[in-house]
């Protein structure tokens, strides 16, 4: 069941604006903002919309997923070269592993953990597996066939201190234990993104910020104050990104 809260009250403002193109936002939980380049280059600025770090690698193709949930172990993840780079809060290189090392693994998602450790989907086992801070496995789920008897599309994957939550290509977020054991679907769906920010799910419905709360399944709406279409909204501690065709606005209600 879902209890809508309503609408939040709090009067969101722009604070910065940072006229950069990009592909994709991120926000992690000391308010840095993250923009993903048309070429495939990671940007970090801070609060205020300044420029501080930048990150490129033309190895691996194209970025499928940036993880910012640790602002000083950043995750990367090249999944048609199925390659991980960890970047610190400088955006330098700490490590970076192959997953195609081990041939009997296709993993098409990855977030990151608690302790230096991943979670990532392998499409071949149908599985959820905890890696380790050395990348040997430390939990591995059912295989998911058996809860929903077909083979499961993983489009993203997220993990908070007490859950996982992996978002199904064209369908909705399923939640899980710290063990990899199955808990439930959230009851949202249609979602072209989504991030968590103690342990709140939040994602973007036209131009307002819905943010659900799994373990109490309420929900509250927010409207952005952004006149131009948004394509993405980014979530931290006190600023809220959202991206458009040519600009990002960083917006606050302090």
């Amino acid at each position: 069941m879902l209890l809508d809260c309503g609408i939040a009250h709090a009067q969101l403002k722009q604070v910065a604006k940072i006229d950069t193109a990009a592909k994709a936002v991120y926000v992690d939980n000391l308010d840095n903002i993250y923009l993903l380049s048309a070429r495939e280059e990671l940007l970090k600025y801070d609060a205020k919309g300044k420029l501080k770090w930048r990150y490129s690698n033309s190895r691996f193709g194209k970025l499928h997923s940036v993880d910012v949930s640790d602002p000083l172990r950043v995750v990367l993840f090249y999944a048609d070269f199925q390659q991980v780079v960890v970047l610190n809060n400088n955006l330098n290189e700490i490590t970076s592993y192959s997953f195609a090392k081990n041939g009997n693994l296709l993993v098409s998602a990855v977030a990151s953990g608690n302790n230096s450790s991943l979670w990532i989907f392998d499409r071949a086992s149908n599985a959820l597996i905890k890696l380790s801070s050395s990348f040997t496995e430390d939990v591995r789920s059912a295989n998911l066939f058996q809860i929903f008897d077909e083979v499961v599309d993983a489009n993203k994957m997220a993990a908070s201190d007490q859950y996982v939550f992996l978002q199904r290509k064209h369908e909705g977020v399923l939640q899980f234990d710290r063990f990899g054991g199955y808990v439930r679907e959230l009851p949202i769906d249609s979602l072209s993104d989504f991030n968590i920010t103690s342990n709140v799910i939040a994602y973007l419905n036209g131009s307002d910020l819905i943010k659900y709360h799994p373990t109490t399944f309420e929900r509250s709406k927010q409207q952005l104050p952004v006149s131009l279409p948004i394509s993405q909204a980014a979530v931290g501690n006190k600023i809220i990104a959202v991206l458009t065709e040519k600009a990002v606005f960083l917006l606050s209600d302090n």
